[in-house]
């Protein structure tokens, strides 16, 4: 079993294709789930995006106002995971963009939120790993970003440091709700750090923008897989688990796929959890945490309360189908109690 920690809930993702970040060789590959705030919302513990936000709520980054060297860049966009602009006639990408300060909006603590602007800056850009790139598709970036602080006047990460020691994010062209859902947007974009869900489903190969899987919509896929990673059993923004928490994660996508696939047998002590789609799980066989279970009591169509005749709805792939035959991701996790 290959093992590989990042923050949050740990993923063990059986038979990952190569290029996994792996210690040791085996049938088994293991990705830790960051946990975040998926824009404001608790995830695993963390931020969803893994944003430092001194307790405020993103809203998302502006394509407009973004500027380098002082000069206004136009059409900014993001591309396949990269960050791409205009200045003056010509386009800027890749490296060239360091320096560029960016303008986010973020929603205040008070009753009733205010939102207001929060200034960015990148100060470095460098290539994706090669290791976090399943499916070969290659292109992207890692950008370290710093956020202006008002109370101290300074500029501070705005990430925190991942598995690599790297305190680094990956941009988005969406962004997301307090419900957990991805928002598409014209005006708005995320900057997912890498030891939030956001980024880590995308490292686990489910780039929203992939595309060859049997006409799959890779896009929904990984908002499916940030249900997944943070136990968002009722697919309304709230988490389920603990950081730190293990689970084995699969999809049934078609040729090439899978992306992330399931051996002959779990790993060890590992039972079938849930079978998932983007509004959360489609039924569950069990909570993750036994004891810190209120899904059968927000979403009881999902889980019927323990003890109860019955009480679980699905304890496999093929029961999971016959509540939505278009169920990609399906998980196993350990029997934990709080």
């Amino acid at each position: 079993m290959r093992l590989s920690k990042t923050a949050g809930c740990t993923v063990i993702a059986v038979g990952c294709l190569v290029g996994c970040a792996v210690d040791e060789p085996a049938e088994t590959s293991v990705v830790t789930s960051a946990g975040m705030n998926m824009q404001g919302m608790n995830m695993q513990g963390m931020n969803m995006q893994g944003m430092n936000m001194q307790g405020m709520n993103m809203q998302g980054f502006a394509f407009d106002g973004a500027t380098l060297s002082a000069v206004n860049l136009r059409d900014v966009e993001i591309i396949k995971g990269e960050l791409v602009a205009k200045r003056g006639g010509q386009v800027v990408r890749g490296t060239a963009l360091v320096g560029a300060k960016l303008v986010a909006h973020a929603a205040t603590a008070d009753t009733p939120p205010v939102v207001v602007d929060v200034a960015y800056r990148i100060t470095a850009i460098t290539a994706e790993l090669a290791a976090y790139d399943p499916t070969y598709t290659g292109g992207t970036y890692l950008y370290t970003l710093e956020q202006y602080r008002t109370d101290t006047q300074t500029w501070a990460p705005a990430c925190g440091a991942d598995q690599d020691g790297r305190r680094v994010a990956i941009p988005i062209a969406a962004t997301w709700n307090a419900q957990g859902d991805r928002v598409e947007s014209a005006t708005s974009f995320t900057f997912a750090c890498t030891t939030g869900v956001i980024a880590k489903c995308y490292r686990w190969g489910y780039r929203p923008w992939r595309t060859g899987y049997g006409g799959a919509d890779i896009e929904s896929i990984h908002q499916t897989c940030t249900r997944v990673a943070r136990a968002d059993y009722c697919g309304n923004g709230t988490a389920n688990t603990h950081e730190g928490t293990w689970i084995n994660i699969w999809d049934r996508l078609p040729a090439p796929g899978p992306i992330q696939s399931h051996g002959l047998l779990p790993p060890l002590g590992m039972l079938f959890e849930a079978g998932w789609n983007t509004g959360g799980a489609v039924c569950l066989s069990r909570a993750r945490w036994l004891l810190d279970d209120t899904v059968a009591l927000v979403c009881p169509d999902r889980l019927i309360p323990q003890g109860l005749l019955g009480s679980t709805v699905c304890d496999t792939v093929t029961e999971v189908l016959g509540y939505d035959s278009n169920a990609v991701l399906f998980n196993e996790s350990y029997l934990s109690l709080l």
